[in-house]
């Protein structure tokens, strides 16, 4: 199997300064991931370069049908607003006003529920695109020649391979360092390193330390269990091969 070469966010001037125009195909997003985004795009315009954004039928902040600078390929989901709003919602009310009061195991089992939530819908907004015959007949015919995604949702690095591009990842943290620990080999004891969204700091005493320790083992048993086996078999039903890991994909270890 030929994997979709993996290059980091700061690489993407590199790999553009050496082309005259560059067709880039970018992954949807949300929330303040697309307002983040946004300025990237706008800048890559700026230099003459062609950005086509994947915008699914329902989301918070992406509009089709506003006045941009950039291209727009919609596609239909089997998702409502109000969906990805009562998600977003869940979380930022778990995260910010119920985790503080919870005891470890309450947290996890909540934890577990939001994260099976947030994957179903994940995996109904990736249906949309690798499973639409119109959109991928689309994407296939229009010759890009990079995938820039922020990895919020999963599907950019199965797309980047089905489409024979190069995959560009703007990541500005993961849930307790998740993906830099195991794709990018980034060195983070747990008992030094505050996790991400832990709501830490570089100076704990000991019951913060151990609650870090704890708050690190939480986020991996739980996206291992609870979200990567679904992509894994996900990615292994659209490829028709057994069994494919998001790991063969998202390997930043091999980055430079």
């Amino acid at each position: 199997m030929t994997v979709a070469p993996c290059l980091p966010a700061l690489s993407l001037p590199t790999f553009l300064s050496n082309h005259f125009q560059i067709k880039i195909l970018v992954w949807y997003t949300e929330a303040s991931h697309w307002i983040n985004m946004k300025s990237v795009l706008e800048t890559l315009v700026d230099r003459g370069h062609q950005v086509t954004v994947l915008v699914p039928s329902a989301s918070m902040f992406m509009n089709s049908s506003e006045p941009s600078r950039f291209q727009y390929e919609p596609f239909d989901v089997d998702v409502s607003v109000k969906d990805i709003e009562k998600a977003f919602d869940d979380l930022l009310h778990f995260s910010m006003y119920e985790m503080d009061f919870m005891n470890p195991i309450q947290i996890y089992m909540t934890f577990i529920d939001l994260t099976k939530n947030n994957m179903n819908i994940s995996l109904k907004f990736l249906d949309g695109v690798v499973k639409s015959e119109t959109i991928m007949k689309k994407l296939k015919e229009g010759n890009y020649d990079v995938l820039f995604a922020d990895p919020i949702y999963p599907g950019y690095d199965l797309t980047a391979e089905i489409l024979g591009i190069p995959l560009v990842l703007s990541l500005r943290f993961s849930l307790a360092h998740y993906w830099e620990r195991m794709c990018g080999q980034l060195p983070a004891p747990p008992s030094f390193v505050p996790a991400a969204m832990s709501k830490l700091t570089d100076k704990m005493d000991f019951s913060e330390r151990l609650f870090n320790v704890l708050f690190y083992a939480l986020q991996d048993v739980v996206i291992n269990q609870f979200m990567l086996k679904d992509i894994d078999k996900y990615y292994s039903e659209v490829k028709g091969k057994c069994p494919i890991s998001i790991f063969e994909y998202s390997n930043f270890s091999k980055l430079p």
